[in-house]
């Protein structure tokens, strides 16, 4: 077998006929040669399936949507940020306070504008609008989306900014 073309499953999944077939005096050579085949073959088929089951799990979660939604309060920070990949982060704080046994404080939210702008939104013109109700201390309504997973290229958190708009203070008419 040496000397003739090996056959795709006798290269990667020999078996001990092979062996015999060779023929070979240093029998620990074509031994180690068939187990360490086998590891090749099992380490390659391992990895493999990782990465299939990995990405197919990470492209159907960052494209499956399971909330969307609306909350309202003040734009405290904005920025871009990352190391490798910059991404437009922000902080809101949200109405009521959070109080537990032991402390008390601002219903605090972070978010991300969509780097992909997957629902047709304009990111420029939401980083402006968002900086300039930042500036002004303006109460806002943001709407958003919440894919399962983002990739971090995308997006530092989950919570996905589709609009900001201000909030028109209601008059209440007394009858």
């Amino acid at each position: 077998m040496a000397s003739e073309k090996q056959s795709f499953r006798q290269r990667w999944f020999p078996n001990l006929d092979d062996l015999e077939e060779a023929g070979s005096d240093k029998w620990y050579g074509d031994v180690g040669c068939f187990f360490g085949r086998w590891a090749r073959t099992a380490v390659v088929g391992a990895t493999l399936s990782w990465l299939t089951i990995w990405g197919g799990c990470n492209i159907a979660g960052n494209n499956f949507e399971y909330s969307e939604g609306a909350r309202t309060g003040m734009i405290n920070k904005f920025t871009k940020k990352g190391l490798i990949w910059k991404t437009y982060e922000g902080e809101m704080a949200l109405e009521g306070m959070v109080s537990g046994e032991n402390y008390s404080g601002a219903n605090v939210w972070d978010f991300s504008l969509d780097r992909e702008a997957r629902h047709g939104e304009k990111t420029e013109a939401l980083v402006k609008k968002i900086q300039g109700y930042l500036d002004t201390g303006t109460k806002v309504k943001v709407t958003y989306t919440e894919p399962f997973i983002t990739w971090p290229w995308r997006s530092g958190t989950n919570y996905l900014i589709q609009n900001v708009e201000p909030i028109k203070s209601a008059k209440i008419e007394k009858e």
